[in-house]
């Protein structure tokens, strides 16, 4: 479930936004076409593409929540995090993006925002020459990519910018962010943010996204973790926690998650 106190798009965003950049737009609507096969999404640990797969299960009932939000709330931008390194977010973003890239009724983007160590394409098995973090360090123009035979465009990042923080607050972040809030009504955005208590990005881009959706991993992610990474990003945008059972290249038992509502987390009542 989701949760119904979330705020309608736009309500967080700042009183004098960017404008928005023609440049991240044009880059946005004309991605490089990249060859793409069945057999490289199973490589890569990517099941979302596939209906039938039963590991793609729970990534559509993910699917079916993002989009009912979008309906009723004009969600567009959606944030996936961890509270901690290492539990399969990049894995969840990417089956996530995949299962949406399905529905022929909206278009779907999967944005790397994790300058520091960004993943989210790896999963993908492309190399890109350059990314968002060249983009809002230096003007770079934006490169992205199409999946040949898929409705999934990538904006990918390059990692290894220390000073993310810097290039999150700076204007041409801004003007990124807005680019993506005020694109088409079919647009929906998949950011794969860094874990919340390695640094402070994932709050910091939070406060020009929607909503998020945690990712745990079972047995390994703690409960008072889930709770202080809600108390850090906001509970009234929290979509719901998804607990992952992903292992070492495998998903166990071909489930990769088991989204679950987090009633309660967050609350100054709830017990610890």
């Amino acid at each position: 479930m989701l949760h119904n106190s979330l705020h309608h798009r736009g309500s967080h965003q700042a009183n004098t936004p960017a404008t928005p950049s023609s440049e991240v737009r044009h880059s946005l609507d004309n991605p490089t076409h990249v060859q793409w096969s069945s057999e490289r999404a199973l490589a890569g640990a990517i099941y979302g593409f596939d209906s039938i797969d039963p590991r793609s299960r729970s990534f559509n009932l993910i699917r079916g929540r993002l989009l009912q939000l979008m309906r009723q709330r004009g969600s567009r931008a959606v944030g996936v995090v961890s509270a901690t390194p290492e539990v399969g977010k990049s894995f969840v973003s990417a089956n996530i993006s995949a299962s949406l890239s399905r529905d022929p009724r909206i278009r779907t983007f999967a944005v790397d925002l994790d300058l520091r160590r960004g993943s989210l394409t790896a999963q993908f098995g492309i190399v890109p020459e350059r990314g968002l973090s060249e983009h809002l360090s230096t003007g770079t123009p934006l490169e992205t990519f199409q999946l040949n035979g898929e409705n999934l465009t990538i904006v990918p990042t390059m990692g290894g910018f220390m000073h993310s923080a810097e290039l999150l607050a700076s204007p041409r972040a801004e003007a990124f962010f807005q680019t993506l809030q005020s694109s088409n009504d079919r647009d929906l955005f998949i950011c794969d943010l860094p874990p919340v208590f390695a640094n402070d990005d994932a709050v910091a881009a939070m406060a020009h996204l929607d909503c998020y959706v945690l990712v745990s991993e079972e047995g390994r992610t703690t409960e008072r973790e889930v709770r202080d990474a809600v108390a850090a990003l906001g509970r009234e945008r929290l979509a719901g926690v998804i607990l992952n059972k992903f292992r070492g290249g495998l998903v166990s038992d071909g489930y990769g998650v088991d989204p679950y509502y987090a009633q309660g987390y967050g609350s100054p009542t709830s017990p610890r």
